[in-house]
């Protein structure tokens, strides 16, 4: 190997150790249109996910999963499925002013809102109301339910494609464990224990899947289990 192509490999495989994903939530639904699914935590030890939670029981959309882009079913917005495929977890939010993990952080007063209007040029974007110019259609992120007290951002849908979703999240359970909208739901122990392991600096994702498709990513995460 000629020593352009041993830097050029060294190269690749520094980048993908300081660039690649080193925290990795895997939430697998016994199928696509399954209400409930099991989450585990996983971290990266050099080429492969050592799990470092034992499973928790999470709640999906009412409509299980759609997914975020390719083949259907898609996710679309309303349609209270939630997002299947591999996403970045980007912030964190919460009704205490201090923040909850060390990622960016959203203070939910009762002015921040998220915007689930499909015209407006912000849709999936979140930030703070200006009453002078609401959008016509948002979600209050300082909820009566306190579903909202703790969560975290899922970046689906982050080049905002009109009508594709938005607002997805993780969050509480609601106190009967119904199904979600289209976040992914869970008790508050594991949600907060979720939320403090986020590093920033480990770049953390999350893949939301059905079984049947976890065999093939087993192969790019090599380390997971689909059990």
């Amino acid at each position: 190997m000629s020593l352009f192509k041993s830097l050029i490999f060294i190269i690749i495989i520094l980048s993908s150790m300081l660039f690649g994903s080193q925290q990795l939530v895997v939430v697998i639904s016994y199928d696509m249109n399954a209400t409930s699914a099991m989450m585990v935590r996983y971290e990266k030890e050099s080429s492969t996910y050592k799990a470092i939670s034992a499973p928790v029981h999470v709640t999906l959309g009412r409509s299980g999963l759609g997914w975020d882009q390719g083949r259907e079913p898609l996710k679309r917005e309303g349609d209270g499925k939630s997002p299947a495929g591999l996403f970045d977890i980007t912030a964190t939010f919460g009704e205490d002013p201090k923040a909850n993990s060390a990622l960016p952080y959203w203070y939910a007063d009762d002015k921040l809102i998220c915007i689930d209007d499909v015209n407006d040029t912000e849709y999936n974007t979140i930030g703070y109301l200006n009453p002078e110019n609401p959008p016509k259609s948002f979600e209050q992120m300082r909820r009566n339910d306190a579903v909202y007290r703790n969560g975290a951002v899922i970046n689906y849908n982050g080049e905002r494609l009109s009508g594709r979703g938005s607002c997805i999240f993780f969050h509480l359970n609601h106190p009967n464990k119904r199904p979600t909208a289209g976040c992914t739901a869970m008790d508050e122990e594991p949600l907060l224990e979720l939320i403090h392991w986020f590093d920033p600096n480990k770049k953390p994702r999350v893949l939301q899947i059905p079984r049947s498709e976890c065999e093939k990513y087993q192969k790019e995460f090599a380390g997971i289990e689909c059990e």
